[in-house]
């Protein structure tokens, strides 16, 4: 039985996590495009290292089972003596296993099959309904591009894990001295440009640093660790992420006395448990280990935040007056005084959804159209505006015509 998409997500970093550096973006544009892509694909995957390719497509499998999808392996034997023989014994598998790992041998599609190959895609794509994976080596795809051009346009999409057995190993910096950590400093505040392959280098690069300096002082960790958290987080690793919070980021903010950062990692948990549906944990971490250190340094926007978070769990508990008083009462005024125009329209669209599930449509839409919309628009905010859009024009279909025709 599948999981809930959160599970799988899950799984889907974590299982990339698990691989070498340069398999890590392909290995999730290949897992989403079986999970989520149309019953019959013929995918292209360069894997000529066989030990490589073993574990990449365990992972995948791994990460099928959570997604409820069974899968198969045809190895391309001499026993398979020519395409009609493969289309067969394809059909075959695909009647009990939605995904098929079809696994190359060198020499085996030479100019000819790959023709035969084309002639017969229609019918395999009709009578095999799965997913075909097949792992060939690079000689073997330029031949398909150059023997096939029409089943090579054919295809649903080209993987590349040759690279990663072709990396050599990272060198180990030279122990004993401290060298010096740099963290990342992204160009523009708050955003991180690097790719999924960059982010699990950064992460090997910095345990490795962690490694080698395991005496290093406690101000001196805070930013290798605070990196590494976000990384792992963004990467989707979060039973890591948890861990790594919980055992080595929060002790260094006790020792060290830095009573903001605890609880900013403290709703970095959080964010993961709301996620994962503990609503309970996560609310009390909220109320008793954010919010009263954010009261206490008087920092009134992480409290403001912190509240609209708290109000988040209340309106998904069915506590629709309390979190729109707090929506009202405790974020509003405050982004309002220090003239954040942004999170005030964000929380006038949550205002508008608890009005919406109220069944006070004209006003949850009145919201959107005349105190959201227009900020995202005067900002530029393309993502907020898009989804401030959708909700417009689902209240819109959800109250129906105004002067509906007699």
């Amino acid at each position: 039985m599948p999981l809930s998409s959160f599970a799988i997500e899950e799984a889907r970093f974590a299982e990339a996590r698990r691989l070498p550096g340069p398999c890590y973006e392909d290995f999730l544009r290949l897992s989403r495009t079986l999970i989520h892509g149309p019953p019959f694909q013929w995918l292209l995957a360069d894997a000529p290292d066989e030990r490589l390719r073993g574990q990449v497509i365990a992972a995948l499998d791994r990460v099928l089972r959570v997604a409820g999808l069974a899968s198969n392996r045809l190895p391309l034997s001499a026993r398979i003596q020519d395409v009609p023989m493969l289309e067969a014994r394809l059909v075959k598998i695909a009647s009990s296993a939605p995904v098929v790992h079809v696994i190359g041998r060198p020499g085996w599609f030479d100019a000819a099959r790959w023709e035969a190959f084309n002639t017969r895609r229609e019918r395999l794509a009709a009578r095999a309904r799965a997913r075909l994976v097949f792992w060939l080596d690079a000689e073997a795809l330029a031949l398909a591009s150059r023997a096939a051009p029409d089943l090579w346009a054919w295809r649903a999409g080209v993987y590349d894990f040759a690279a990663a057995a072709a990396a050599p190993p990272a060198a180990a910096a030279p122990s004993g001295s401290l060298a010096p950590f740099t963290p990342f400093a992204p160009a523009l505040a708050g955003s991180d440009p690097r790719s999924m392959a960059e982010k699990s280098r950064r992460v090997t690069e910095i345990k490795t640093w962690l490694a080698q300096h395991p005496e290093a002082p406690d101000e001196l960790l805070v930013a290798p660790l605070t990196e590494l958290g976000e990384l792992l987080f963004s990467l989707g690793d979060f039973d890591d992420a948890l861990r790594h919070w919980h055992e080595e980021e929060l002790p260094v903010y006790e020792r060290i006395g830095d009573v903001r950062e605890k609880a900013v990692t403290m709703g970095k948990i959080a964010d993961v448990l709301q996620a994962r549906g503990q609503l309970e944990e996560a609310l009390r971490i909220r109320k008793e280990e954010e919010l009263p250190v954010y009261e206490r340094i008087g920092d009134v926007r992480a409290k403001a935040v912190t509240m609209g978070k708290i109000a988040d769990v209340l309106q998904a508990r069915g506590q629709l007056e309390e979190a729109l008083r707090i929506r009202q009462e405790e974020q509003l005024p405050v982004y309002e005084r220090i003239g954040d125009v942004r999170s005030k329209a964000v929380t006038m669209g949550k205002i508008a959804d608890v009005l919406q599930a109220r069944g006070q449509l004209e006003e949850a839409l009145r919201i959107l159209q005349s105190e959201a919309l227009p900020v995202f628009e005067r900002l530029g905010d393309a993502p907020s505006q898009a989804w401030t859009l959708q909700k417009i024009a689902q209240l819109e279909r959800q109250r129906g015509p105004l002067n509906p025709a007699p």
